[in-house]
């Protein structure tokens, strides 16, 4: 819905000004520890990772909690690499799970901004809700 409404703001734009392309943002996997049965089962196990000097936060993800992830990664063999890191250390009852599937985006190209096009890109803010236009590298 968003891409659409992406779509119809930026058809004011001069006409090969813009591009609107489909992309898939990455998935993120976690080594991740959980569901606990309750929230003291919760404190023991950080105690237990505090002693072992791991860190730790909270899943982003609510159908893990009680839970704690211990490290997130781009990939799954990355996870896997840290969770063999993680073990080394101590760790016994941690797991790698996908926190994020892959997912489709868009990107919004405007190759050539000059001066002109500047002053008519306040039209898309709307349509871009949260997201901010930037400089490619």
């Amino acid at each position: 819905a968003q891409a659409e409404a992406v779509r119809r703001a930026a058809a004011a734009l001069p006409q090969d000004s813009w591009s609107l392309q489909r992309t898939t943002i990455a998935g993120r996997w976690m080594v991740y520890m959980g569901r606990f049965a309750d929230v003291d089962a919760l404190a023991r196990k950080r105690a237990e990772l505090r002693e072992l000097g791991v860190s730790y936060d909270r899943p982003n993800n609510p159908a893990l909690e009680p839970g704690l992830a211990l490290g997130r990664f781009s990939t799954e063999e990355a996870a896997q690499r840290g969770l063999g890191n993680l073990t080394a250390k101590g760790v016994r009852t941690a797991r790698v799970v996908q926190e994020r599937p892959d997912a489709p985006g868009y990107l919004l190209r405007l190759p050539a901004v000059n001066d002109a096009l500047r002053a008519q890109l306040d039209t898309l803010r709307p349509a871009l809700g949260n997201k901010t236009l930037r400089p490619c590298a």
